[in-house]
């Protein structure tokens, strides 16, 4: 860490992303970049319609530049930003995706990017999956494979990558819910600098995402903080430790694969009221800021607890 230090860096970066997410949520107004509110969601999701989304662009770009700049630039550092920023544009195509078949509907031909839409998340977990092999090869060659035998290490760490990612991005459904819970995993390691810096983003990005959010951060986002907390863990041989860090992520990711077990197995009967678990509470009657902040506490508590148990954070 430079000699801003991990305080330093979490200062810096919460001030420039407080004023990027506010520019950026200007210029989303301005060009119609709005949330598609899906038919089948919570009624009370329905007045999010139009709000304004992509915002994980704004507190990424700064955390990726604020970690470069506070250095140091090592080999471990720079996977780790690449594998944030390639997961981050594969976010953003289908941030777009979702923003092109709105604009579709209204010249009604939805029809034809719907179809496009289900093709493109196909092809985006294929891109994941690239992603984390390459990432994963990198850190056993690095040295990081728990087992010693490199095929093995390879494909726990990716499929590790791929389950973060995807975790945390079904995790982004309420106000402040993706962010409030990736800050506290990131502390752990927030003496390394991209950890330290999107802790920093993510609380300058919460200063418009608490309920009720004026900016939702989209997959560019969700993606990629799921891809950092992975890559971080991997990096400070603390895998092991990831599903406890991040186990309502996991819980999230959990609930989405059971509900869709249950419903074919079953012919059609639902395990929750709707998946992922977040909503399920929600239509169980718990308000969106209870769910948000039930979160939270559990999170913290259980980063307090992984703190204790492995004798401190991780990282340099």
């Amino acid at each position: 860490m430079s000699a801003l230090g991990s305080g330093g860096t979490i200062a810096l970066a919460a001030l420039v992303s407080l004023l990027a997410t506010g520019a950026f949520v200007q210029l989303a107004h301005r060009v119609g970049w709005g949330k598609v509110v899906r038919d089948d969601g919570p009624e009370s999701h329905r007045p999010k319609h139009g709000t304004p989304t992509m915002g994980g662009a704004a507190f990424l770009s700064v955390a990726l530049v604020v970690a470069l700049l506070v250095g140091p630039r090592d080999a471990d550092g720079l996977a780790l930003v690449a594998l944030v920023a390639a997961s981050a544009l594969l976010g953003l195509g289908d941030d777009a995706t979702a923003l092109a078949r709105k604009r579709a509907s209204r010249r009604g031909d939805a029809g034809e990017v719907s179809a496009a839409t289900g093709l493109f998340a196909r092809w985006r977990l294929l891109g994941q999956s690239v992603i984390a092999l390459a990432f994963a090869a990198y850190a056993v060659q690095a040295g990081h494979g728990p087992f010693g035998i490199a095929a093995l290490d390879v494909a726990l760490f990716a499929f590790v990558v791929v389950g973060s990612v995807n975790a945390y991005n079904f995790t982004d459904g309420l106000d402040g819910l993706a962010a409030g819970v990736a800050v506290p995993a990131l502390l752990l390691f927030a003496g390394a600098p991209l950890a330290a810096a999107l802790t920093g983003t993510l609380l300058g990005f919460l200063w418009y995402n608490a309920h009720p959010a004026r900016v939702f951060m989209g997959g560019v986002g969700a993606e990629a903080l799921g891809a950092a907390v992975a890559g971080l863990a991997i990096l400070a041989g603390a895998v092991w430790w990831l599903p406890l860090i991040a186990l309502l992520p996991v819980l999230e990711v959990v609930s989405v694969i059971a509900q869709v077990a249950y419903f074919r197995a079953t012919g059609g009967k639902r395990l929750l009221k709707m998946a992922p678990f977040h909503h399920h509470l929600e239509l169980s009657g718990w308000p969106e800021p209870r769910i948000v902040i039930r979160f939270w506490v559990v999170t913290a508590a259980l980063v307090a607890l992984v703190h204790r148990l492995a004798g401190g954070g991780f990282g340099p």
